[in-house]
């Protein structure tokens, strides 16, 4: 029996935890000096691979209900902890946006070399938008699905930070801590509201047990809540993506604006499909993540047959 994390099963009903046990294997990959925590979910023989890696409030065991659904229509899933977050390596919460993307960009090669390419990728908050900011055009990645699509430091997109100018504000003030204190921290929860991520009518329990996680990211640093706010625009424009790219818009999410997101997703110079569903964001059920990991295998299973 493999080892996973303490308290990883109060997530899953007993059949999830069986599979989970029986798909994943654990391995370490360094990427810049952190030793990323890399969950996969196995497959025999020749299968394709899907990366992913996980929201900021979480880490990958929290969230296998995204995976399983691949794992049992046959995809191999690379599964990874990004820096400092679950079981990787790294200053908890000090991660910054540059971070994550060469954390996305050291598991693609990893998984390029191990398995081979295409590989594929997907995300639903940070692990989409950074993996379109590290993955557009690149030639191992045959085809992205993002959930989250926009321009870091647009003050239109964030739901949770409004009017405009208070996105402003907030940028500057976390620019000055980050310059002067960079060692300092704030609450997740308070950042980024809990109840607007996993906004599921069944969602209470699986927030109150995510809080009380010790390896859910309870405090996150100055530079990595600055990083996530500041104007970086993307290394590939929209308009020059040649990579295929799905983008999955929740159209009541208060985090996101969808209005924001379909912008940025129209901009798409390449191959892309813009999928609107009527949910509230994210929610944990297996109901809202076999409808929404269907969207993504239709959309990777269409680009591999082209």
């Amino acid at each position: 029996m493999i080892e996973l994390a303490p308290a990883w099963d109060g997530y899953y009903d007993p059949d999830e935890r069986q599979d989970i046990q029986l798909a994943i294997n654990v391995n370490t990959v360094t990427v810049d000096g952190n030793d990323l925590r890399v969950r996969v979910y196995e497959q025999h023989g020749d299968a394709p691979t899907v990366l992913v890696a996980h929201g900021l409030l979480g880490y990958g065991l929290v969230f296998a209900r995204f995976h399983l659904p691949f794992w049992r229509r046959g995809w191999r899933v690379v599964q990874f902890d990004l820096p400092g977050c679950g079981e990787s390596g790294g200053p908890r919460g000090a991660a910054t946006v540059q971070d994550i993307m060469a954390a996305w960009l050291g598991i693609v090669a990893w998984a390029a070399r191990t398995y081979g390419a295409p590989v594929f990728a997907m995300g639903n908050a940070e692990d989409g938008v950074v993996s379109y900011y590290a993955l557009a055009n690149h030639p191992s990645v045959g085809a992205l699905s993002v959930h989250t699509l926009f321009e870091y430091g647009d003050p239109a997109d964030p739901g949770w930070v409004q009017p405009p100018w208070a996105v402003r504000v907030v940028r500057v003030a976390l620019g000055l801590l980050a310059r002067n204190r960079p060692r300092t921290t704030l609450p997740g929860s308070w950042t980024i509201p809990f109840k607007h991520v996993f906004a599921g009518p069944d969602d209470a329990d699986y927030r109150r047990r995510l809080k009380a996680d010790p390896l859910a990211l309870q405090r996150g640093g100055a530079p990595l809540g600055y990083s996530l706010v500041k104007r970086f625009s993307p290394p590939v424009k929209f308009e020059d993506c040649a990579t295929p790219v799905q983008v999955i818009i929740s159209t009541r999410s208060r985090l996101w604006r969808a209005d924001a997101i379909r912008r940025s997703a129209e901009r798409l110079g390449g191959p892309r499909e813009i999928v609107e569903i009527d949910e509230p964001h994210w929610e944990m059920s297996r109901e809202f993540h076999d409808m929404y990991s269907e969207h993504v295998m239709r959309w990777f299973d269409q680009v591999r047959d082209a």
